[in-house]
């Protein structure tokens, strides 16, 4: 059988992979008609790309390092696992669309996370019964626990999932979804990047590497990631914190070894420094600083109800980035033909190569650095446009190499040296589009309000203020003039949010299940404030502080113009007023209630 034919299972099953691709890039483009947009694009990349992507390329490697290549007529049946997997996935997607449409639109969800974690759990299974037939001592054969483990995951991070659409009541809620996230995307897709880079790092930077600590670093992964989970299901901060660092000693005993390969090539680059090389190398450091984030916040927390994950470093500067850049090169491997076609392929997903790289990473950096909301667009766009260059260059790679593999057209050379220019080039691009908008740091932006605070009654007003479905709840504070004005601001929306106000106080940035203080000043006059984030104040996300000029109660948090001082909290007198349960800081989810929220007390 022919090299190409024996390939064309992989380029079948790789193909629910492009169309995810596809369609992420589409929807993204109308995301903001969409219900839950946030969530639905999360889960196409994760669901769609990653799992498939990984359910692909672990069968892959697993015939690879176990040199237990399966017969080619258990082909077909493979490939019907693959479509069995993404209608689970086409399911769980359907069902969170439909979330507001009717209320048992979770069964749906329920039924596509368990056709989604059986598929990965038959998979599992599957993998380790090629592990026990192969012959012991093979090399590479931990990187398939890691495999098996990583498969192992995914049914207990769905089965949390199902969980989650079905819905509890707090703080179980946010056990359930710290602990989704930790098992499916430190276990399941953790375990598969860094069991494959074991392998793939080396051979992408074209030196050698060492392997004998390999079962340490699965161990304390494993031990990790179990003690992170149990914490986060339990509410245990600190053990959280605790499994997460273990969990970080494991993979960092690879990155040193992974970091004199880099050094070794640096030394003599040639043509060894490719877009590929540099994601591989880049998305494994985005990890630990994800990481190093979380189990602060986990440690400092104490508990699970206010911690979330860094969404964007891990998505887009670990697993997209380390996704794009592996398949760069497997890809063309895989197909073959020599290695003058193979480096064909090759370098045409290099095209850019470090200018793209530059622009995911320090792109990336600076978006996640800067509170300018339409500066946050512009580099998005840069950083995920310049991943998404991939699929246009697919079809331009695959021509070129089969073009070389029939004797169609010539090879493409090698460079002599890395093409450091394109690093210039993609830093001047970003420093242009920076200074465009005035720099990374918004005057406005910060936590604080930055404005004065002196004069006045003396007395403070406090609300509690909830953000969510493009809405502030309340919407309009009344206030007796003169008094300052403390907001505990929280979003309890699946989007991040801000606030500011005229007089320039500014939340920051706030991601979901985000909590902060804002000192908004003296109220002398009515105010008005909204979301900077980009289009958000245009789909009405506004509110209104009232100044009180009429010496009565005033300083109640309503929905409406029209309120005036419910439950006596903002008089004009001695500060007599004591804080109740009604008053507290609280989420509106906490109390099992949406109404607006009241105001806590002046003091």
């Amino acid at each position: 059988m022919n090299r190409l034919a024996k390939t064309a299972w992989h380029r079948k099953a790789s193909k629910p992979v492009t169309v995810w691709m596809a369609a992420l890039v589409l929807i993204s483009l109308v995301h903001w008609a969409l219900p839950n947009y946030r969530w639905v694009l999360i889960h196409m990349f994760t669901l769609g790309i990653v799992t498939n992507s990984i359910m692909l390329w672990s069968q892959h490697f697993t015939e690879k390092f176990l040199h237990h290549q399966l017969p080619e007529e258990t082909r077909p049946w493979q490939l019907r696992r693959f479509a069995i997997l993404n209608v689970g996935i086409l399911l769980i997607i359907t069902g969170q669309l439909t979330k507001d449409m009717f209320a048992q639109h979770w069964h749906i969800t329920a039924v596509g996370a368990t056709v989604v974690g059986g598929s990965l759990a038959f998979h599992a299974g599957y993998l380790g019964r090629q592990y026990l037939q192969a012959k012991r001592g093979q090399r590479y054969a931990p990187s398939v626990i890691a495999y098996i483990c990583s498969a192992c995951c995914l049914p207990l991070g769905a089965l949390a999932g199902a969980a989650l659409a079905a819905g509890f009541p707090n703080p179980w809620q946010e056990r359930l979804l710290l602990t989704h996230l930790i098992l499916n995307i430190l276990g399941f897709v953790g375990f598969a990047a860094i069991g494959s880079l074991m392998l793939l790092f080396p051979a992408i930077w074209r030196t050698q590497a060492h392997y004998e600590r390999a079962p340490l670093t699965f161990a304390l992964m494993s031990i990790g990631l179990t003690t992170a989970a149990g914490g986060a299901l339990f509410g245990q901060g600190l053990i959280v914190a605790g499994g997460l660092v273990a969990y970080l000693i494991g993979i960092i005993i690879p990155i040193m070894s992974w970091g004199a390969c880099v050094v070794t090539v640096l030394r003599d680059p040639r043509d060894r420094v490719t877009f590929a090389a540099v994601s591989v190398a880049a998305a494994p450091l985005w990890l630990c600083g994800t990481l190093i984030v979380l189990a602060y916040r986990a440690a400092t927390d104490l508990g699970t109800t206010a911690i979330s994950l860094p969404t964007m470093p891990f998505l887009i500067g670990f697993a997209a980035q380390l996704l794009i850049g592996v398949m760069s090169n497997i890809l063309p491997s895989n197909i073959g033909g020599g290695p003058k076609a193979t480096r064909t392929g090759m370098l045409v997903y290099d095209r850019a190569g470090l200018f793209r790289a530059t622009l995911v990473n320090v792109g990336l950096a600076c978006w996640l650095y800067t509170e300018n909301s339409w500066l946050r667009v512009v580099l998005s766009i840069l950083a995920m446009g310049s991943l998404a260059v991939f699929l246009v260059l697919t079809p331009f790679a695959v021509r070129a190499q089969l073009g070389v593999i029939r004797k169609t057209r010539e090879p493409l050379p090698l460079a002599e040296k890395p093409k450091t220019n394109q690093i210039t080039a993609a830093l001047a691009v970003l420093a242009l589009v920076i200074a465009s908008f005035g720099g990374l740091v918004d005057g406005g932006s910060g936590g604080s309000s930055g404005v004065v605070t002196a004069g006045g009654t003396g007395k403070t007003t406090e609300v509690a203020l909830d953000m969510k479905g493009l809405r502030f709840s309340p919407d309009v504070i009344t206030v007796p003039a003169g008094n300052q004005l403390v907001l505990t601001v929280h979003n309890s929306d699946t989007m991040a949010h801000d606030l500011k106000f005229d007089n320039g106080a500014h939340t920051g940035r706030m991601n979901p299940g985000e909590q902060k203080r804002l000192e908004v000043g003296v109220i002398s006059a009515d105010m008005a404030g909204w979301c900077t984030i980009a289009g958000h104040r245009a789909q009405g996300m506004e509110m209104t502080v009232k100044a009180d000029t009429s010496g009565g109660s005033g300083g109640s948090g309503s929905s409406s113009s029209g309120s005036n001082g419910r439950n006596g909290s903002n008089g004009g007198g001695a500060d007599t007023a004591k804080p109740t349960s009604a008053h507290k800081p609280t989420h509106p989810i906490q109390n099992g209630t949406d109404d607006s929220l009241e105001p806590i007390t002046e003091r």
